[in-house]
């Protein structure tokens, strides 16, 4: 069975960001991986309350469209997030979708997820987007696959094969070849250290995966160095929560 990727398009325009994801999908079907552009626009994506029923049970209070956007992520082998560059951000549409994944940082069902990024802008602001980007991926406990942008004079630049190396590469390969950086292993153990702190679901579901007693979410390549400073984390980090 083949390959299937999902690129999520933050723009409200079918231009430059678009462009760069019809181009993604042609290299995907040339590796004999599937594409399938969605629109965040396309569906209703109302705002994050804070009511944290996300937190202490396993769904969400909001009806919306949102659990069909997160199925199509489940189902992904991997994924490619987009967004032009509005105000050194990302758009509204996709922030509030962002926002609307809050449950995934509590309870990271998606980790181990291969995960790209793309974004375009006429000036600046590429910095400060990729940045989002990596923060969001890191909550989730994504594999990163790299980040492809444009600006200015470049933004009809083709897309070659090689800045989809690294993603490709994800995509055929476990977890196990995959090194987490120290910022993924100091998410972990926020998430771990509020998971041990929970009298709620995400407790329940940290105790099912195990990870309590782990130093990643899944087997990668961590030294011994690694998996000491994950346990000191954890261990810092919930001695300075209430």
């Amino acid at each position: 069975m083949s390959k299937k990727v999902l690129l999520m398009n933050g723009s409200a325009r079918k231009k430059n960001t678009w462009g760069i994801l019809q181009q993604l999908v042609q290299i995907l079907k040339n590796h004999g991986i599937e594409g399938e552009i969605l629109n965040l626009f396309d569906y209703r994506i109302e705002d994050c309350t804070g009511c944290e029923s996300c937190v202490s049970h396993s769904g969400c209070s909001i009806e919306d469209d949102m659990p069909v956007l997160m199925q199509k992520i489940m189902e992904a082998d991997g994924v490619i997030l987009s967004s032009p560059v509005y105000m050194g951000s990302v758009t509204s549409k996709f922030k509030t979708f962002a926002d609307r994944l809050s449950r995934w940082i509590h309870k990271p069902e998606t980790a181990g997820k291969p995960v790209m990024f793309v974004s375009t802008t006429m000036a600046t602001g590429l910095k400060e987007t990729r940045q989002f980007f990596e923060a969001f991926a890191t909550g989730f406990g994504a594999r990163k696959g790299g980040f492809i942008s444009r600006a200015g004079k470049a933004i009809n630049t083709p897309v070659k094969d090689k800045e989809l190396s690294r993603f490709l590469t994800l995509l055929g390969e476990d977890t196990a070849s995959y090194r987490p950086a120290m910022g993924e292993i100091v998410m972990f153990a926020v998430g771990k250290a509020m998971a041990s702190k929970s009298s709620g679901d995400d407790r329940r579901f940290w105790e099912e995966k195990e990870w309590f007693n782990k130093s990643y979410y899944y087997p990668c390549k961590m030294g011994p160095g690694k998996k000491l400073f994950s346990k000191l984390m954890f261990k810092v980090i919930s001695n300075a929560m209430r």
